[in-house]
């Protein structure tokens, strides 16, 4: 029995929500058998995750001749900042640390002047302040020097850390096996440290990163003139730790496209397929899925869903088994051009809106802030 003109247009309107849905629904049952054949899944060394398409990182891989023209805007005028004719050059004896303090200097030598010059001229230290935005102690200590007063400040790290006299007996302890911050606050307290635990934290945190690193605390050194733990320059590189793939990057492999997969993706895809034949079936079968929805070849539907259902494979069994009962809105999601992704966008927007005034307004504001958009 056939659908009636109400019923095929509420199945084309329901493409959205079955054909999206569907397309998770494949992914979802490619990591099932994903998961049931993971031992067969390539073991991969990777520090990133290439299973992201290069658009999703940020990277633009459309040809330029592809790039679609700007739309065009009202011409504003536009103002140019005046360059000299000759380009500014730092003093090779200065370095860039030294021009910025004597900028800074040249600053605060300007703000000396300028406070001289409207208490000379009776301005009280009240309107100063309010003028040049300084506070009354700096417009006072600025009147009571007879010259500019320079900042003396010591370098940092000069004075040196309260911790340095007894981290040559933390290194040590270190060596021996002793990881514990408490125990080791205990040890050094009893020889005369005055300071705090977050001080050693801090100072075995950094030892236990260059332990990591180093892979072995007999490598390491400890260089009294700096107070520092330094790790051998002729260090052999890690060992490489492969892993097995994840069930969810080798089913997102499977359902993309080959023409937007980068060369080291189709290799992996290779691997996954020789390691079983279940795994080159689920292939097929996926691939045969995600073009048919992509080129809305709905004619194959019915052959695809029995070769899914002969295909021996449980995952794609339940997937074929829950669209035939829902067939008549699956058929519709790859033929009709219609969509409710508006309809979702302005639904999430509201929601959005909803949570943001969420224990701090009325229904009233909402309505506002919703209209406001429109």
């Amino acid at each position: 029995m056939g659908l009636g003109e109400g019923g095929r247009k509420r199945a084309a309107a329901m493409w959205y929500l079955v054909g999206l849905p569907s397309y998770k629904n494949l992914r979802e049952r490619l990591k099932d058998l994903m998961d049931r054949r993971h031992s067969c899944l390539p073991e991969v060394e990777e520090t990133r995750a290439d299973a992201v398409p290069a658009k999703a990182q940020g990277i633009n891989t459309s040809p330029a001749d592809g790039v679609t023209e700007p739309r065009a805007e009202p011409a504003v005028e536009k103002r140019y900042r005046t360059i000299p004719a000759t380009a500014y050059q730092r003093p090779p004896t200065v370095s860039y640390t030294e021009l910025q303090k004597q900028a800074r200097r040249a600053k605060r030598y300007a703000r000396y002047e300028d406070v001289r010059t409207l208490s000379g001229q009776g301005v009280s230290i009240r309107e100063i302040a309010r003028r040049l935005k300084l506070s009354r102690e700096t417009i006072r200590r600025f009147l009571r020097a007879e010259e500019f007063p320079e900042i003396v400040s010591a370098r940092r790290g000069q004075r040196g850390s309260i911790l340095n006299p007894y981290k040559p007996y933390i290194f040590q302890r270190w060596q021996q096996g002793c990881r514990n911050s408490v125990q080791l606050y205990d040890e050094i307290k009893a020889r005369g440290y005055s300071g705090s635990t977050s001080l050693l934290r801090n100072f075995l945190a950094s030892l236990r990163k260059k332990h990591v690193k180093a892979g072995s605390a007999e490598v390491l050194t400890f260089k009294a003139s700096t107070n520092t733990i330094e790790i051998p320059a002729d260090l052999p590189p890690p060992p490489s730790v492969k892993r097995r793939m994840s069930s969810m990057r080798a089913a997102f492999l499977f359902v993309s496209q080959r023409e937007k997969l980068e060369e080291k993706q189709h290799k992996y895809i290779e691997q996954i397929r020789q390691g079983h034949p279940d795994l080159e079936m689920a292939y097929q079968l996926g691939q045969g899925f995600v073009m048919m929805l992509a080129e809305h070849r709905d004619t194959d539907l019915d052959a695809w869903l029995a070769q899914a259902e002969q295909s021996g494979l449980p995952e794609f069994k339940k997937m074929a088994k829950g669209m035939r009962l829902d067939y008549a809105a699956v058929k519709a999601a790859f033929t009709s051009e219609w969509s409710n992704g508006q309809v979702e966008a302005q639904v999430n927007c509201l929601k959005l809106q909803k949570r943001i005034v969420f224990g701090r307004a009325n229904f009233d504001l909402l309505r506002l802030r919703v209209l406001h958009r429109v």
